[in-house]
């Protein structure tokens, strides 16, 4: 008659998320991975069970790039109130964020307008000597203020993906639950971030001399979908990871090809912006001409990468 939530024991029928905390309860969303090997019966009885008709028809084959553009665009479209309130939650902080840091920093001494003025020869003595004069508690204050944007977009970025998922479910997306669920796993999510950076330190120390660039690009594909794993399957850092190599493997070639077609796509508005604000002065409405670009298209970025992991999982690789 119903699925139980093992967080808090709800009963939810129809539902892919619970209705009381947000945990998620549908077998189509989520397969649970244990530390230890599973046995035969215990791979059995959890092994997900076939998607509903809407899921079917909802997820493209992995490398249908036409298929998941038009499937992530109908998502966003249908729920573009939703999406947009899980994008402003990154798009809101970084609009303050940037404005307090530019009034933090522009001070007699320095100025943005008069750093652009410097030749290459002479940037690194001239900023340097006038950051000496910004008072030490303005530096922290800026500080403190970097390491809240990266988390804002992480909650927003998975939230997103949360909300993608809800979409291929035939759930209508709610920015409670997405948010719920996203802040849930906040802890582990910045762990699993953090690990993978330090991963990555070697090869963006290479990528410095070129020799880097290929296995850098090789190791962002391949662990794309961490998060997505984190979050829509409940797994540990170390697994998160394993998991998505697993389901780029065999299939980097594709992914790379439908990521990098996506970012294509998506800078376009971008360098459009960049073109246009060329003959602005204001460095405020330069500001919020980014934010505003960059909350319109980061839901797309998402949505396309929750649903493309789902695809991945529903049709595992031959």
């Amino acid at each position: 008659m119903g699925i139980k939530c093992d967080r808090c024991g709800e009963i939810n029928r129809n539902q892919a998320f619970c209705t009381n905390c947000g945990q998620v309860v549908s077998s189509d969303l989520e397969t649970r991975y244990e530390s230890q090997n599973l046995s035969d019966t215990e791979n059995i009885q959890y092994e997900p069970h076939q998607p509903v008709n809407s899921e079917d028809q909802l997820l493209p084959k992995p490398g249908q790039l036409v298929d998941l553009i038009t499937v992530s665009v109908s998502a966003y479209k249908q729920n573009f109130k939703s999406f947009l309130i899980l994008a402003l939650v990154n798009g809101v902080p970084a609009l303050l964020i940037g404005i307090i840091v530019r009034a933090l920093l522009e001070t007699e001494t320095i100025s943005f307008q008069d750093l652009q003025q410097y030749g290459d020869s002479q940037l690194s003595e001239n900023f340097l000597s006038e950051l000496k004069t910004i008072p030490t508690w303005k530096i922290f204050t800026v500080l403190i203020f970097i390491l809240i944007s990266p988390i804002a977009k992480l909650i927003s970025a998975t939230a997103i993906i949360v909300g993608a998922a809800q979409f291929a479910n035939s759930q209508k997306v709610s920015p409670i639950v997405c948010l719920n669920y996203s802040m849930s796993r906040l802890g582990r999510l910045i762990i699993l971030s953090l690990f993978l950076i330090g991963l990555l330190i070697i090869p963006i120390a290479l990528s410095l001399i070129w020799i880097g660039i290929p296995i850098l690009i090789f190791l962002l594909v391949r662990w794309l979908f961490a998060w997505s794993s984190m979050v829509l399957d409940n797994t540990g850092v170390t697994r998160s990871i394993q998991a998505s190599w697993e389901l780029v493997e065999k299939r980097w070639w594709t992914t790379f090809g439908v990521f990098l077609s996506i970012l294509i796509l998506t800078m376009l508005p971008i360098i459009l912006l960049t073109l246009l604000s060329s003959n602005l002065k204001s460095d405020l409405i330069l500001l919020i001409l980014d934010v505003f670009v960059g909350t319109l298209i980061s839901p797309f970025q998402f949505i396309v990468t929750g649903i493309y992991f789902l695809s991945l999982k529903k049709f595992p690789k031959s």
